[in-house]
């Protein structure tokens, strides 16, 4: 409620859906429209939905104390790595807003990263045996 509060305050909720609960196929088509994905936690152990955006072909936006999604983003490579701060990561979006080339080559160079994700991989990650 908080952030809606807040998009309401800032005039943005014309543009920002708070969609909740969402399910797996309609998750696929939000991926599929995205021009990217921003993923800003604090220290996650893994960071699927980075996974997840990668097999949509999609750049990922992410903190520098993100945890688990560092594993995967390369900044300037597949997705974009800021301060977790508003004004980074919106500094992080505008940049990929205006350059879509930039957006779709970081997006291609995601799915490329996913090639190289296996589930043995994954599994070792989480047992901490990698």
């Amino acid at each position: 409620e908080a952030a809606q509060r807040l998009a309401a305050a800032e005039g943005v909720s014309d543009r920002v859906a708070f969609l909740g609960s969402v399910e797996d196929d309609d998750i696929v088509a939000l991926y599929a429209k995205a021009l990217a994905v921003g993923f800003a936690p604090f220290a996650e152990d893994y960071g699927y939905v980075t996974l997840e955006a990668f097999c949509a072909a999609r750049p990922v936006i992410t903190t520098t104390d993100a945890g688990g999604p560092l594993e995967f983003v390369e900044d300037g490579v597949n997705g974009l790595i800021c301060e977790p701060a508003p004004e980074a990561i919106a500094m992080a979006i505008n940049r990929l807003a205006a350059n879509r080339r930039l957006a779709a080559a970081l997006g291609d160079a995601g799915r490329e990263r996913m090639r190289t994700v296996t589930w043995d991989g994954v599994v070792e990650r989480l047992l901490g045996l990698a």
